[in-house]
């Protein structure tokens, strides 16, 4: 049977959502994962995409909330922001709602300035406020009327039932190799000398800049840590061209850190998870936009296509080298093979699986 672009949308959906449940249970959500993944966690980045896919799971959106409150204090603030001014205002407006939330919650001095700038970047307010969470189909949740309604996200344009009870949430598995940021943020404190060194544990070495844009901070912050981590002695620089670049002796910081935080076992991939999550936003909007506005299915097909071929080259930006479906298909097969295609970049799916497909 023919897959419709509504059932490609809706099974596409469901695999972001298992994955996002798979990354926030390594953090600590719902207390029940071992945190066995191969590759490091990126917090800023992975809420940034997280919270409006999550509007069509209200369960995960509020226990992301109720992290939040118990491991807010663990995020970088600074790098969030920069982060969120390259989005556009429907994402900045969840993200500003879910801060504003926490915020009056006790974390007033971690996101006061952080909701107020999310605030400030919506350009323009909804007149009726819309509902925050939605049915996997696209459609939107009842209303929430009067003293009901949450005023942290009517704030922003959305309309939610307040919480009325609220388990709290884990802290944060430190000695998870998959939350190395976290550790080092508890050695170093948030910021650029943690996101430097993390960065140099998982490269040959590097150029302030090159830094920089990975992790996603002002190069100069970058420079200003790593000059004084370079004072220590175990931070080093090499000629490179006419470049200086940084590296470190990543022997003796594996041996450090996981003499009294990790389990045995090999030492986890960094990713960049800036730009995977950016490719992987940019084909869930084509899709749902093709979904609500439906057009031939060889045109569905195109734009579908020109949102792999985005995926792609961010993925191979992040380290990846996944091939692609090839255009030409018939809009059905087109369809499975890009389903298989992001099931195995996203790592739910393996051969055995796509037969299902």
């Amino acid at each position: 049977m023919a897959m419709s672009l509504n059932d490609f949308r809706e099974a596409l959906l469901d695999r972001l959502l298992t994955f996002l449940w798979r990354q926030w249970s390594a953090l600590g959500v719902l207390g029940d994962s071992s945190a066995e993944e191969s590759w490091i966690i990126d917090p800023e980045a992975l809420l940034i995409f997280s919270l409006p896919i999550a509007r069509y799971e209200p369960r995960l959106f509020d226990e992301i909330l109720a992290w939040l409150l118990t491991n807010g204090e663990r995020l970088d603030a600074s790098r969030l922001r920069q982060l969120l001014s390259k989005e556009d205002e429907d994402v900045i407006a969840v993200i500003g709602g879910a801060l504003r939330y926490v915020e009056e919650r006790g974390q007033e001095r971690k996101w006061k300035n952080l909701a107020a700038f999310c605030h400030s970047r919506q350009v323009s307010m909804r007149g009726v406020e819309e509902p925050l969470f939605k049915e996997r189909s696209g459609i939107f949740h009842p209303r929430a009327e009067g003293d009901k309604r949450d005023p942290s996200f009517a704030a922003f344009g959305f309309n939610r039932p307040r919480i009325k009870i609220q388990k709290p949430a884990k802290e944060v598995p430190v000695n998870a190799r998959a939350n190395l940021r976290f550790l080092l943020r508890a050695l170093f404190g948030t910021g650029a000398k943690s996101e430097a060194l993390l960065y140099l544990m998982t490269h040959e070495s590097a150029h302030p800049r090159e830094i920089a844009e990975a992790v996603g901070l002002f190069w100069l912050s970058l420079h200003q840590a790593l000059l004084g981590l370079a004072q220590s002695g175990l931070v080093l620089t090499k000629p490179k061209g006419k470049k200086l670049e940084y590296w470190l002796s990543q022997r003796k910081w594996w041996e450090f850190l996981a003499s009294t935080h990790f389990d045995d076992g090999a030492s986890p991939k960094w990713l960049d998870w800036i730009a995977i999550f950016k490719g992987l936003e940019n084909v869930w909007k084509t899709l749902d936009d093709l979904a609500k506005n439906p057009r031939s299915d060889y045109m569905a097909s195109s734009k579908l296509q020109d949102s792999l071929e985005f995926v792609a080259q961010e993925f191979a930006r992040a380290g990846f080298d996944v091939p692609i479906p090839k255009a030409g298909l018939t809009p059905q097969l087109h369809q499975r093979m890009a389903l298989r295609f992001l099931g195995k970049i996203i790592g739910l799916e393996n051969e055995a699986d796509f037969a299902k497909v």
